[in-house]
């Protein structure tokens, strides 16, 4: 009997073994098929971003050409593809301008409703919808919950630096929650600090402006201030120019003065022009923090981005030159 017993654990110890190192075998075929996929994804992905990037670009070409028909070619070739990039709705979006260009307007709506349910509260699907959509894709309960992504913090000193500047609450806050998430200890590559991100030479000259004479800056109080200024600054420079104010608040004065119009037929095509691919998106952003905080707290008093569609750029030389 006790040789039985024996037999018995000696089995059941071999059957363990192997169903263990059957395990470990498995297991391992299942890593390495897991790192084998994880490569090709990533390859494939690399692939389509590129393949994305060549037919964008033909079809931007086509576009500025006035060839809208090869414009919609190229966008339309783009396929699923498109969902990989940074903003997949703007290939919707061109695709409905060409549309509308060729008067295909039946076509156009139903992509601008596609826009609106797939991408509600994106920068261009606010350039067709002044409430992001939400009407026409049955999503207005979402602002709720988008409102908790889109806080109003340091109440008191935003007041306090847009009744000194002239800036608004919510031009404040866009720029504030797109440069540092609100983090008042935020600190850029470049050096830029604080709630609203400020190069120490540009709070320095602000601070010179407004008599402030504390060299210190990251506190949130005066760096709201100081980038409030700046941000009026800037306003005054480029004679309220939202895209232009914006993008030199990121990218600085001098290029944006250097870039001009950029040949650009409205204020979108602008945007799409600018070559720094951060500023470009840095617009995008602030403006869609714009109409979000517009929507959120019903108001309707500032104009909707959607006027960009409509207004030309005027060559900056005749903006730059006015004093502060």
């Amino acid at each position: 009997m006790q040789d039985v017993t024996s037999a018995f654990k000696m089995y059941l110890s071999t059957l363990t073994q192997f169903v263990v190192s059957r395990k470990r075998v498995l297991l391992s075929f299942f890593v390495l098929f897991a790192f084998v996929v994880f490569l090709s994804f990533s390859s494939v992905v690399s692939v389509c971003r590129k393949d994305v990037s060549e037919k964008w670009n033909k079809g931007w070409h086509a576009w500025r050409n006035d060839d809208p028909e090869a414009a919609l070619g190229y966008w339309t070739g783009i396929g699923i593809s498109g969902d990989l990039t940074v903003r997949p709705s703007r290939i919707y979006y061109w695709k409905i301008r060409a549309m509308e260009r060729l008067g295909m307007y039946a076509e156009a709506e139903v992509l601008k409703t596609d826009l609106a349910k797939k991408y509600p509260f994106d920068f261009y699907t606010f350039l067709f919808f002044k409430d992001g959509g939400a009407g026409i894709s049955n999503q207005a309960s979402r602002i709720m919950t988008e409102s908790l992504f889109y806080p109003c913090p340091w109440k008191k000193e935003v007041s306090a630096a847009a009744e000194r500047t002239g800036i608004n609450d919510v031009m404040i806050w866009s720029v504030m929650r797109q440069e540092s998430k609100f983090r008042r200890n935020a600190v850029s590559r470049s050096g830029a600090l604080g709630l609203m991100q400020l190069m120490p030479s540009t709070a320095k000259d602000e601070m010179a402006a407004l008599d402030i004479l504390s060299s210190e800056f990251t506190d949130p109080e005066k760096n709201i201030l100081l980038g409030a200024s700046y941000f009026a600054r800037l306003s005054r420079k480029f004679k309220g120019d939202l895209p232009r104010v914006i993008a030199a608040y990121n990218a600085g004065m001098v290029p944006v003065i250097r870039w001009n119009t950029l040949s650009a037929g409205d204020w979108v095509e602008w945007i799409e022009e600018i070559p720094y691919s951060e500023t470009r998106e840095f617009v995008r952003a602030v403006l869609q923090n714009r109409e979000m905080y517009r929507v959120i707290a019903g108001k309707n008093n500032d104009l909707p981005i959607s006027v960009l569609i409509s207004e030309r750029p005027m060559p900056v030389e005749k903006l730059a030159s006015v004093n502060r």
